[in-house]
């Protein structure tokens, strides 16, 4: 005899709760992904949590329901610009000038993470090249930095932060939520493919249904999700009237 499913037993007992939508499991395509619209995002924990907020279909009520997708695994993405001594320009040390001064940067930042950035446990990092074309008294054009990366679960850098072998450190105050839109290339509201997705072992949202992902690449998207009709969507919108408070700051009227 097939013995019963909670969901059935719930459905039977005149005096048990409701199913909720989070119990019902979730419609996935053909290749075990899931299906998801989103329309907004937010970041907590200095970006070590990014929350997806869209809509996913519910076959059990034939409708489509609210749902957040947290989103871990995020790395800080730091560029560490080399100091020239000796009034050399950039560009023209040699291939051996060139590996010292790469060694000691490494060597430096390593012992800053050791000393003075204790919570830090651990970095990858490796030289690279970038274009620079902004204010500071840096020549426009391309130059090496060294590039450095570490969980997004540990605090940022000072963005002041300098060394004996680096004048300045690029990206310590990106949001995370940013470099996450910009590496997924999400340019607004659209249908996701979504792999590798597990429900959390607590609610931490108000939608009715919730996932996790650990890895950022497990979001992606192609020509058939940009073209795909998006759900119906109940919006609500309302004025606010502010006004100077004692401690002259903005207060809602």
């Amino acid at each position: 005899m097939r013995q019963q499913s909670e969901l059935e037993k719930k459905a039977l007992a005149g005096k048990s709760q409701p199913v909720t939508n989070a119990e019902y499991p979730l419609k996935t395509n053909d290749d075990g992904s899931l299906s998801f619209y989103w329309f907004d995002a937010h970041e907590e924990n200095y970006g070590a949590d990014i929350y997806l907020f869209g809509k996913v279909w519910q076959p059990e009520v034939k409708a489509y329901v609210s749902c957040s997708l947290q989103v871990k695994g995020m790395e800080r993405t730091l560029f560490a610009l080399p100091k020239m001594k000796n009034n050399k320009a950039r560009g023209t040390l040699s291939e051996d000038e060139e590996k010292v001064q790469q060694q000691s940067m490494v060597l430096e930042f390593n012992n800053l993470r050791k000393n003075r950035f204790k919570s830090i446990p651990g970095f990858k990092c490796k030289f690279v090249s970038r274009k620079y074309c902004f204010e500071m008294p840096i020549s426009h054009g391309e130059h090496k930095f060294l590039k450095i990366k570490y969980s997004a679960e540990h605090p940022p850098l000072p963005t002041n932060l300098t060394g004996n072998t680096f004048e300045c450190l690029f990206g310590a105050n990106q949001s995370m939520l940013e470099l996450f839109l910009l590496k997924r290339k999400l340019k607004g509201p659209h249908w996701l493919k979504i792999t590798g997705f597990q429900k959390p072992q607590f609610k931490n949202t108000w939608c009715k249904q919730e996932l996790v992902i650990k890895d950022p690449k497990n979001v992606s998207y192609g020509i058939d999700e940009l073209n795909r009709a998006s759900p119906p969507m109940t919006c609500l919108s309302f004025s606010m009237k502010t006004t100077r408070s004692q401690n002259n700051t903005n207060e809602i009227a």
